[in-house]
């Protein structure tokens, strides 16, 4: 199982970029997928059909550039380009979490507008209808889904926390799931699902 993830952009100091991952997601999914081989994609990477799935993380202080065209911004949403373009060409699964739900969201042509969702709130799954515990750390909320987007969960402001591709092995959701301490059975389903 070969996974690679997008990282997020940090500007240490004035004019120096870094890549930055959160160990968290590793051990996460290292958890789900127990012999998988995890690698951090910097622009010198090239993905192809050896790659099993690919996961665009969360921000860490990254923006979509619609909202913050700032040059760390820039940087990451082309990362978020080149690895989702090759994903697609080669039928790689794509996990959008958070920024990644948002980025992906926003390829299909949906509505994003800013609005906080901080902390631990619940949300609300189409089938089976239940109601769940997440957190969610981000300022931009997804209202309104393009072009063969299905919504999978909503919150209770009736913004979008789940989506996935009506075709394709495409799924954003908005919440952390790598900041609980135990994998909830929903976040497991979701990720286990994108590779079998």
């Amino acid at each position: 199982m070969k996974i690679g993830i997008v990282p997020s952009i940090q500007e240490k100091y004035i004019g120096q970029f870094e890549y930055n991952c959160d160990l968290n997601l590793i051990s996460f999914l290292k958890k789900i997928y127990k012999r998988s081989n995890i690698e951090i994609l910097t622009f010198d990477h090239k993905i192809d059909k050896k790659y099993n799935l690919l996961v665009i993380s969360g921000a860490n202080g990254n923006d979509l550039t619609m909202f913050d065209k700032s040059k760390k911004n820039l940087i990451r949403n082309k990362l978020d380009l080149k690895f989702f373009n090759k994903a697609i060409k080669n039928n790689i699964p794509v996990l959008g979490i958070c920024h990644g739900a948002q980025f992906i969201a926003k390829k299909f042509n949906s509505s994003l507008k800013k609005k906080k969702h901080l902390g631990n709130h619940y949300i609300f799954t189409v089938k089976p209808k239940k109601k769940l515990l997440v957190n969610s750390y981000h300022n931009k909320v997804v209202f309104k889904l393009g072009k063969n987007l299905i919504c999978k969960a909503f919150s209770e402001d009736n913004t979008i926390e789940y989506f996935e591709h009506r075709y394709k092995k495409i799924v954003g959701i908005m919440w952390h799931p790598e900041r609980f301490k135990k994998i909830k059975k929903l976040d497991h389903k979701i990720i286990k699902t994108l590779c079998t």
